[in-house]
């Protein structure tokens, strides 16, 4: 089994080394020299009301990829969450979701289609 799994790792070795991949500049998150070079950004949000004997608390949390596929075509993928608590037993959330193509030519026309919408996440869940 040793054997085995040393001609294994030696065999994978040798093929990494042979197309030009270098183990120590290999990442996952950003590969270098390629065009998928993707920027993460997000934002997070709370808030409370109280009033008429009733205390409300909601949240809000949405991460955003957006990546660069062309010089002059960008794309970004929304992904989030967000919730209303009523501290009297009520509470209700939802996921978000969202998807924008954008191509801009010039700096005189942009195009840009844009979709997002969100779902109850009983519907996920199902409870």
């Amino acid at each position: 089994m040793k054997i085995t799994i040393a001609v294994l790792m030696l065999a994978v070795t040798s093929v990494v080394f042979a197309v030009g991949l270098e183990p120590s500049s290999f990442s996952l998150i950003e590969p270098t020299g390629s065009w998928f070079n993707p920027d993460y950004s997000g934002y997070t949000s709370f808030s409370m009301t109280s009033g008429g004997g009733r205390t409300l608390g909601s949240g809000l949390t949405v991460g955003t990829m957006s990546f660069l596929l062309h010089p002059a075509w960008s794309a970004s993928i929304d992904i989030g969450y967000a919730r209303l608590y009523d501290f009297h037993g009520f509470s209700t959330g939802r996921v978000l979701g969202g998807l924008n193509l954008r191509w801009q030519p010039s700096n005189d026309f942009t195009f840009q289609f844009h979709c997002s919408g969100s779902l109850p996440d009983s519907s996920l869940t199902g409870f």
